[in-house]
C-alpha cells in the first residue's frame, strides 16, 4: 500500500491535480474565466479517483472532469486528457488527433510518454513517477514549470 494509506489511483489522481495547477496554457486555450477541462477516456480510469477532483480550484480555473469517447469530436476542447489502459490499442490514434492542439495528454499506460504522449503517470518501486514529453508538449504550446521537469523520473526530448 502506497504512502498515507492512498491508492495507488489516489495518488496519481493528486499528481494529474497538481498538473492541472501548474502547466500553462496558451490564452486562447484558456482565457482567465474558464474552466479547465479533464476528459477521461477509457473504463474504470483510476477507480473513480478523477472524479473526486470535479469541481476543486486548480489555480484561478474549476477543475471540470468528465467521461469522454475516443471518437469525440471536441477533444480538442479539452485542457487536460487523461486516456485509461483500457485505451492500450487505440491511443496513438487519438495522440496523432490531438498533435498540435494545446491539450495535455496524459495516462498510465506503460511507455505512453515514450511513443508521444505528454505525461505518464507510472508505479514504480511501490511509488508513483511520472515521465515527461517534452516533444508533445511543446507541440500543444504548453509550459511546464523547471521544477516540475526536475521531480520526473525521465524527460524525453530534453
Amino acid at each position: 500500500m502506497p504512502a498515507d494509506g492512498l491508492s495507488e489511483a489516489q495518488i496519481k489522481a493528486a499528481y494529474l491535480y497538481n498538473f492541472a495547477k501548474f502547466v500553462e496554457w496558451p490564452v486562447e486555450a484558456l482565457p482567465a474565466d474558464a474552466d479547465l477541462l479533464l476528459c477521461v477516456l477509457g473504463n474504470n480510469v483510476l477507480d473513480g479517483a478523477l472524479q473526486a477532483l470535479d469541481g476543486r480550484k486548480a489555480g484561478e480555473h474549476v477543475l471540470r472532469v468528465e467521461s469522454r469517447s475516443r471518437n469525440d469530436p471536441n477533444l480538442n476542447r479539452c485542457q487536460l486528457l487523461f486516456i485509461g489502459s483500457s485505451e492500450q490499442q487505440h491511443y496513438l490514434v487519438t495522440l496523432k488527433a490531438l498533435r498540435d492542439v494545446p491539450v495535455l495528454t496524459l495516462s498510465d499506460i506503460d511507455d505512453f510518454a515514450e511513443k508521444g504522449g505528454g505525461i505518464s503517470l507510472l508505479f514504480r518501486d511501490n511509488k508513483v513517477v511520472f515521465e515527461v514529453n517534452l516533444e508533445p508538449i511543446r507541440n500543444a504550446r504548453l509550459h511546464l514549470p523547471g521544477q516540475l521537469l526536475n521531480i520526473a523520473s525521465y524527460v524525453y526530448g530534453r
